[in-house]
């Protein structure tokens, strides 16, 4: 009969650690209506216990957005989702791009530093995702934006940019 000895799914039980490190288990357990042992054994990647579709929602839901998990399961399948930050937005799509280059370079930046390092711990790994994320929703943002302007009315759009633009100077 077949044992499993290892698990075959690195970064899932790698979010499901960091997820159990930055979260009191209790009170997200409560929270999101699972029994606190339960939560803690499903998050074990040593246990038999999964999370479902479900308790994950519930658990995203209790931490008021925490993506961890939900990154940690999408990047099993090599895909990535993208939160869409809830701030407010830059005042035009130049000021926009201007924050997208801006985050990026810090990107740049600290794979730099890090490489010349030559090694890289756990922290300074999640820091680095972390702001490749905010990164990525403020593409998205920036792709929603320049779909909404240029889609419904593009002469209109258009024209107010250049009229923003031009008072500005």
């Amino acid at each position: 009969m077949f044992e499993q000895t290892c698990s075959k799914h690195h970064h899932f039980d790698s979010a499901c650690s960091r997820f159990a490190a930055n979260h009191s288990l209790a009170e997200v357990a409560r929270a999101a209506g699972i029994g606190e042992q339960v939560l803690r054994n499903k998050l074990n990647p040593a246990q038999p216990h999964q999370l479902t579709a479900r308790e994950l929602v519930a658990i995203y839901h209790a931490t008021e957005g925490d993506e961890t998990l939900f990154d940690g399961l999408l990047l099993e399948c090599d895909l990535t989702a993208v939160a869409i930050p809830k701030a407010e937005r830059a005042p035009s799509l130049p000021h926009q791009a201007i924050d997208l280059n801006a985050k990026i370079a810090s990107i740049g930046q600290r794979a730099l530093e890090l490489t010349d390092r030559g090694r890289i711990t756990r922290s300074e790994r999640n820091t680095l995702v972390s702001v490749a994320t905010s990164a990525m929703g403020s593409l998205a943002i920036l792709i929603h934006d320049i779909e909404a302007r240029f889609q419904a009315v593009p002469t209109l759009a258009c024209a107010s940019d250049i009229l923003m633009q031009t008072m500005t100077m």
